[in-house]
């Protein structure tokens, strides 16, 4: 079974080549917003091949703040979004093929409150991250990478575990 899934990310200019030693190339498309405005300053990268999604190397990332929609891995774990203002991020599951986050809606139409905080949760963060990669478009500073033993990042959502 393989552990590779279709990632598309969405990252400030400045910050394409911290991205670029991950295995994600350039795409010829405009950054977009959920509200369809064009994001100053980013561009989208693809990895089709993304080990494990990418989730250990980004979630360690500080500094760096971005947009990720990845693709199901069958067997192994459903499509998912993360999310990172370069101070926080969140996970969450998101709807087939879709970026947007996924709320479930059980037998009877019974709604977890948990899932829809979750939610609210993505959003929060998301609008923050689109600020800082809209930010990182007029300032000149360089980026960190931490190791992948620890992050400055606060995690929230649920575990892909």
């Amino acid at each position: 079974m393989s552990d590779r899934c279709y990632s598309t990310l969405v990252c400030a200019e400045r910050d394409k080549d911290i991205f670029e030693k991950l295995g994600y190339g350039l795409e010829e498309s405009h950054a977009l917003s959920e509200d369809g405005n064009e994001i100053p300053g980013a561009v989208v990268m693809v990895d089709e091949e993304a080990s494990n999604g990418h989730y250990d190397e980004l979630t360690n990332l500080t500094d760096i703040p971005f947009l990720l929609c990845n693709g199901s891995c069958p067997g192994v774990y459903g499509d998912h979004l993360i999310v990172s203002n370069g101070k926080e991020w969140h996970y969450s599951e998101a709807l087939h093929e879709s970026n947007y986050p996924a709320i479930r809606v059980e037998f009877g139409g019974v709604i977890q409150n948990s899932e829809v905080d979750d939610a609210r949760k993505y959003w929060t963060v998301y609008s923050t991250a689109v600020a800082a990669i809209k930010r990182t478009a007029r300032q000149k500073t360089c980026p960190k990478l931490n190791d992948t033993n620890s992050t400055d990042q606060s995690h929230t959502g649920a575990s892909t575990k």
